[in-house]
């Protein structure tokens, strides 16, 4: 068992999460001055409006350079990077405040989701395969089956890219289609729009996998994050604008090396493990702030914690400069 850093969101563009190699030490930091306001009629995840009490989406979608440029990614309320085999990552996007109707690319289903998912309650997935003996597991969690192969009709190959990487859905079609999907719950997590002070200075941030990297440099203009994917700036594929970021959070997690599960070359499939407590490190208003993370049991949400004081989300605004 090794500690990997795991980033976290990328919400709607939000908030970014990650994992990677690596160490963290902590310190002591102020935490971040804002004023602590309950977002009614805002999203529980992301503070966008809209979303509140409504269904909960994760669409496991491609991220290596074939995939990119992503289609969607700009309206999910949180993204997380996980690594997968041979030190490459994959994201698990979670949409609540809006249902694009293009998303992707979809890809097949790792074990590390479904953890991370359960906070969420009985969110619908959309993916699309999964190795066999991994299919149980999937009947088995906390969720709703929206995969390619059970809901195919919502489903597109797109032309400008080769297969496996053109593969959207629907998923404002999709939800609407299921039952069971369970409405968004408040997560403990407030919102503020007032800029925090307290931090360190930050101006870009970088986590590196083997085989992978996520980037961003800090956007005064926009007031907001703007990332880069293995050295390259990011963009949305449907909106044709670059990737913001108005949260980023590296968290500190114990991954196994060899979940049980591998790929078809035999590299073998990492479990994050995102269920105890550890350190972080969150970035926003151009700062940096060194933090810790509590989630006694998987149906609990993630508590982010600076100093002595629960972490307050930035507000989050449809899209930055807009």
């Amino acid at each position: 068992m090794t500690k990997t850093f795991k980033l976290i969101a990328l919400a709607s563009v939000a908030t970014f999460a990650l994992s990677a190699c690596g160490s963290s030490t902590t310190t002591e930091t102020a935490a971040p001055e804002v004023s602590e306001t309950a977002k009614v009629g805002f999203s529980p995840i992301s503070g966008l409006p809209g979303g509140s009490g409504g269904p909960i989406a994760v669409v496991k979608i491609d991220n290596v350079n074939p995939a990119r440029p992503q289609w969607g990614l700009s309206a999910a309320d949180m993204v997380f990077v996980e690594e997968v085999e041979a030190g490459l990552t994959r994201i698990a996007a979670v949409f609540n405040s809006s249902m694009p109707n293009k998303v992707g690319p979809v890809r097949s289903a790792r074990i590390s989701d479904l953890e991370i998912m359960e906070q969420f309650g009985t969110p619908a997935f959309a993916f699309s395969g999964a190795q066999s003996k991994f299919l149980p597991l999937i009947d088995q969690a906390n969720l709703i089956n929206a995969s390619h192969g059970l809901n195919g009709k919502f489903y597109t190959r797109q032309t400008d890219k080769n297969a496996p990487h053109n593969l959207t859905v629907d998923l404002g079609g999709i939800v609407a289609s299921l039952t069971g999907i369970s409405g968004a719950k408040d997560m403990g997590w407030t919102f503020s729009d007032i800029a925090a002070t307290g931090g360190t200075s930050t101006n870009s941030f970088s986590a590196k996998w083997p085989a992978s990297r996520v980037g961003a440099e800090w956007d005064g203009t926009n007031n907001a994050w703007v990332i880069a994917l293995d050295g390259e700036p990011a963009s949305d594929a449907v909106t044709n604008q670059p990737l913001f970021a108005k949260n980023i959070i590296v968290q500190y997690v114990d991954q196994l090396a060899d979940s049980g599960f591998q790929d078809k070359n035999g590299n073998k499939t990492p479990l994050i493990q995102t269920v105890g407590s550890g350190t972080a490190v969150i970035m926003r208003d151009g700062q940096r702030f060194e933090a810790t993370w509590s989630r006694p049991m998987a149906a609990n949400p993630t508590t982010y914690t600076v100093g002595a004081t629960n972490y307050v989300f930035p507000e989050t605004s449809p899209t930055p400069g807009s």
